[in-house]
């Protein structure tokens, strides 16, 4: 509900007067970084996207946590930047009002949005080094991963040989 509907059993006490808010209104929301209702679609089709991409090949269902927060930090960033846009266009300027407390706080909300976006894409991958440092693991691990069956395998060979060269010496 966008607007201030009447409710039925409600009679102004005064010519003028508004008709109380109604649950679920958003007439007082500013940029809706602080409300699920905002977070949670834009979110979602962050993850969406990410999980659709074919070239996003690493990512787990263990990831979806951190896929999650990547999600919502992105949906905050993207609410403050069309936020603080809106707010330059009504100045006619590049920037909004940076005297007023509650542009300095959203400027202040868009840095720790978009500081947390950057370290969840780095934990993700998501970024040119954190990939190349992830496949790098990756490959290391697989050749830790050869190497041990090859132990483990030679162990059982070894394993296998003994018994047989001790029924051959009773004969």
């Amino acid at each position: 509900m966008t607007t201030a509907e009447q409710p039925a059993d409600w009679t102004p006490a005064f010519p003028g007067q508004r008709p109380p808010f109604q649950p679920g209104h958003t007439l007082s929301l500013r940029h809706g970084v602080y409300s699920d209702r905002r977070i949670e679609p834009l979110a979602q089709q962050f993850v969406d996207a990410y999980a659709a991409d074919p070239s996003v090949t690493w990512l787990t269902t263990a990831d979806g946590p951190a896929l999650h927060a990547l999600g919502r930090a992105e949906a905050k960033v993207q609410l403050l930047e069309e936020y603080l846009g809106k707010l330059a266009e009504a100045e006619e300027t590049d920037l909004a009002d940076l005297e007023a407390k509650r542009v300095e706080a959203a400027y202040r909300e868009l840095h720790r949005a978009e500081t947390r976006a950057m370290s969840l894409r780095t934990q993700l991958g998501f970024t040119p080094m954190s990939r190349a440092r992830l496949g790098r693991n990756v490959a290391a691990a697989r050749v830790d991963m050869a190497e041990l069956l090859s132990r483990m395998q030679e162990a059982q060979d070894a394993a296998q040989r003994v018994p047989s060269e001790r029924s051959g010496e009773g004969a």
